[in-house]
């Protein structure tokens, strides 16, 4: 619950689709004031009525009824110019969203059906850049208030007057920069190029750590040359730049004798400063012999400060995308590799399991005997990999797979080598370096979650908890929605018939502890089973 006093960001999501709009609210409601409107009419219409509400981020899909997603998009601008607009789209408006994103009109694009933690991370995004445009704009009237304000003067004041406001406008533009970059090797180029401009430097360097936070490395420089470039490694915690990484600490030097400068620098003056993004460091900010040969100023102490500021928040942004794009770089690979292939799931299932799989875990998660195992990051990995779980399914020919009687023992064989297929598949990826925590989860869950607890699944006949953890949970999730959802050969299964069957299956199917996760959650299936009940039937699903 949001802390009493504490205002969540707004939100606005346009859908004509009533369970869409019902599910996003019921899933950010705790994090965002959510507003929803049924249509882009309704949706104009609440922003002109309500032009105090700022909508961080406004989401409309682009198939509605008498106004699509780019026509209200593109009118809601007027409203809320500042705001991010996200538009969900399916296969056959993929072009429009690309169009309308390249010429400015929307944000950001999201294939429709959205998986929740891809949402929230768009909407995060979004928010970030709504607040970065906002600042950009108080930074504009800034200026425009400060000359304003300057006209005033008399001429002794002018040369101090133009030098603040020169430093206000570079900075402006530094942010404004910062905005249109797209890697972290820009980012530091930029910010390394800004500052020796701004602070009249003859050095300016960024230094970075490794990923395992140990090492430090120049990652842009200016006037070093690439010898030193190429050959700088700084352990963290010793010589200065490592120290201030350590410490969080600026560090300004004003004789080039004091013991801890590094003597590859001549200069009488140095500055070494962290660069902080909500409290955690990403790099340090080493600024060296000022072209004047004087003293660093209070106001240039000040300017280095702000670049070190605002490039660490690009950074970290950066990085944050970077992780997520490569993640989602993976799962497309894995999806090319199958490309050829058909896969028969829908997203009301791989939603449902989504849910149930978070149930299960966050009630083991308060058994000690699993608190080590089952932490805060293993729920995440198990929600965000379970929908990979029948990857291999779209391997299997569709006369098998889609078949609505049982299956012959030749093809029931075919069959069962979907966990195979989706295990190899993303076992590949993760060994070609896609070495992500919820893509070696997918690959155990994959290959394992036709697993039994008394050594009678497939493939490999594991037993107990041999099986890793992840498999063991889901296996119960899947059964339970196989069992509660609609068939072509079976109707749905009510939720006592289904926890009866699912009784019977413990020490034999199940393993005892998720089973009893399962008899403490129960409430929790039902409801979503109810929540998330598919439309139509779906294909046959392996039993």
């Amino acid at each position: 619950m949001a802390g009493i006093g504490i205002q969540m960001p707004n939100i606005l999501c346009v859908d004509d689709e009533p369970n869409v709009v019902q599910a996003i609210r019921r899933q950010f409601r705790k994090k965002y004031q959510v507003s929803t409107a049924s249509g882009g009419a309704e949706a104009l219409e609440l922003l002109r009525s309500q032009p105090d509400i700022n909508f961080g981020v406004i989401i409309s899909d682009f198939n509605m009824p008498s106004m699509d997603g780019i026509e209200f998009l593109s009118a809601a601008r007027q409203y809320r110019p500042d705001s991010s607009m996200l538009m969900l789209t399916g296969r056959a408006e993929l072009d429009v969203a690309v169009k309308a994103l390249h010429e400015g009109r929307i944000f950001r694009f999201l294939s429709k059906p959205c998986p929740g933690d891809v949402l929230e991370s768009a909407i995060e995004d979004g928010l970030r850049q709504f607040e970065l445009i906002r600042s950009e704009r108080e930074l504009r009237k800034q200026l425009e208030h400060a000359n304003q304000k300057l006209g005033g003067l008399n001429t002794l004041l002018e040369e101090r007057v133009n030098r603040r406001t020169n430093t206000i406008r570079a900075m402006n533009e530094f942010i404004s920069g910062l905005n249109g970059l797209d890697s972290i090797a820009d980012i530091a180029q930029y910010t390394v190029t800004a500052t020796a401009g701004l602070l009249h430097s003859q050095r300016v360097s960024i230094m970075l750590p490794d990923k395992r936070g140990e090492l430090l490395r120049i990652e842009a420089s200016i006037g070093i040359d690439q010898e030193i470039v190429r050959d700088t490694i700084v352990p963290v915690g010793t010589g200065v730049a490592g120290m201030v990484f350590k410490s969080k600490r600026s560090r300004l030097f004003i004789d080039v004798a004091e013991p801890e400068r590094s003597r590859r620098y001549a200069d009488d003056f140095f500055i070494s400063m962290p660069m902080i993004s909500s409290d955690q460091i990403v790099g340090v900010l080493n600024i060296t012999g000022n072209s004047s040969q004087k003293p660093f100023t209070e106001e240039d102490i000040s300017r280095a400060l702000a670049i070190a500021e605002s490039a660490a928040v690009s950074l970290a942004g950066q990085h944050h995308q970077e992780q997520r794009n490569q993640a989602q770089e993976a799962i497309i690979l894995a999806l090319a590799t199958l490309s050829e292939y058909r896969d028969p799931e829908t997203g009301g299932h791989l939603k449902r399991l989504q849910h149930y799989c978070q149930y299960l875990a966050a009630h083991m998660q308060r058994d000690p005997a699993f608190q080590a195992e089952i932490t805060d990051s293993f729920i995440t990995d198990l929600v965000r990999s379970s929908p990979l779980h029948d990857i291999g399914k779209v391997g299997i020919p569709d006369h098998i797979l889609c078949k609505p009687g049982k299956l012959s023992a030749e093809e029931f064989k075919i069959m069962k080598g979907h966990a195979a297929i989706g295990g190899d598949t993303l076992k590949q990826i993760v060994l070609d370096g896609h070495d992500h925590s919820f893509l070696r989860m997918g690959m155990q869950i994959a290959y394992c979650h036709h697993e039994k607890w008394d050594g009678s699944g497939y493939p490999n006949a594991l037993v107990g908890d041999r099986i890793p953890l992840s498999a063991r949970i889901l296996a119960l999730a899947d059964v339970y929605d196989a069992l509660t959802s609609q068939r072509v050969y079976k109707p749905a299964f009510s939720h006592e018939k289904a926890a009866a069957i699912i009784g019977e299956g413990r020490g034999g199917h199940f393993d005892p502890a998720v089973l009893d996760a399962f008899n403490a959650c129960q409430s929790d299936f039902e409801r979503t089973a109810a929540e998330l009940k598919d439309q139509a039937p779906e294909v046959r699903l392996l039993e």
